[in-house]
């Protein structure tokens, strides 16, 4: 529901001081939550699609996705998917890497894309959060 604002001529400039202020204190607010969620949905996107290797360690990288919430500023705020056990892996599957064994390389290992689709997605999912919450104000 929209406001009505009565002010003298003077006082003008305040009122939409006034105005402007809380319409970015709520966009700032809105962002912030979108943020948390569409990150929230991405990690639980490529855990769902990150493979499970084979032995004692099975699914130790499919279990360690964490969504890390970053704090820049007053008005500017940010989250990060990362795999919080193997972290080292998450590269070399998303781009595939060469076996090594024995001193001499035998050949490529094919890239299991896990990844860039959950962000792709999240990108999408983020610029239309920010258009819904700006129009609402």
């Amino acid at each position: 529901m929209a406001r009505t604002y009565r002010a003298k001529p003077d006082q003008l400039s305040k009122v939409i001081d006034d105005v402007l202020t809380e319409y970015g204190s709520n966009v700032t607010a809105g962002v912030k939550e979108a943020t948390k969620r569409v990150a929230k949905i991405a990690m639980q996107e490529t855990k769902a699609k990150s493979p499970v290797g084979t032995g004692p360690k099975k699914g130790r990288y499919k279990k360690g996705w964490r969504v890390k919430e970053e704090v820049l500023s007053r008005l500017q705020s940010g989250a990060i998917v990362h795999n919080r056990t193997d972290y080292q892996l998450a590269h070399l599957l998303e781009k595939g890497h060469a076996l090594r064994r024995g001193g001499r390389t035998y050949g490529q290992t094919k890239a299991i894309v896990h990844i860039a689709p959950a962000e792709q997605q999240a990108i999408k999912n983020l610029e239309e959060a920010v258009r819904r919450i700006a129009k609402e104000g």
